[in-house]
């Protein structure tokens, strides 16, 4: 099974956040990441947790012994610092999008870039909902595609699949189904 599991370095004034960290073993792709953008781990000053599965935080233990300054956000046990829906962190904006799992977060960076994490994702450039054995609550999740589907997104960056195009024609037509 290919997960194409994606975790995302998000520039602000002060250095980086890093969204999701990964399954275990990613921290060294990571580091390659950062090395190409000309950064290092020094500059990695949070790390923000979508949600607690395996696939996003396998690799959090790495990542705190490789960037130990940085705040660790989310709504989970392994968050030392919690989210709530409009908090702002750095320059993003945290959406409360439970239904994956109970405390899931998405990003809003600037007006026009959405990072959601597990909400939806992509497969052969279509959007599709999280798989139902994974989707702890599938009512409270249409509720927060609903709540995405309202932003207008340019851009849409999925913890899973690659960008596709037009996301918000695609958002309703997920909706639609």
């Amino acid at each position: 099974m290919n997960f194409d599991v994606r975790c995302f370095l998000i520039p602000h004034a002060d250095g980086l956040s890093l969204l999701d960290t990964g399954v275990a073993g990613s921290a060294a792709a990571i580091g390659t990441a950062l090395t190409r953008l000309g950064a290092t781990w020094d500059d990695v000053s949070d790390i923000v947790l979508s949600h607690d599965h395996p696939d996003h935080v396998g690799s959090l233990d790495e990542v705190i012994a490789l960037a130990p300054h940085a705040a660790v956000w989310g709504n989970s046990p392994l968050s030392t610092q919690s989210l709530a829906d409009g908090d702002s962190l750095r320059n993003l904006r945290v959406l409360s999008t439970p239904g994956h799992t109970a405390g899931h977060v998405s990003l809003l960076h600037g007006e026009g870039t959405l990072l959601v994490g597990d909400l939806v994702g992509s497969h052969n450039g279509q959007l599709q909902r999280a798989p139902a054995p994974f989707t702890a609550d599938p009512s409270q999740a249409e509720e927060s595609i609903r709540k995405i589907a309202r932003i207008n997104a340019l851009h849409m960056l999925f913890g899973h699949g690659a960008e596709i195009d037009q996301p918000q024609t695609a958002l309703q037509e997920l909706l639609d189904v």
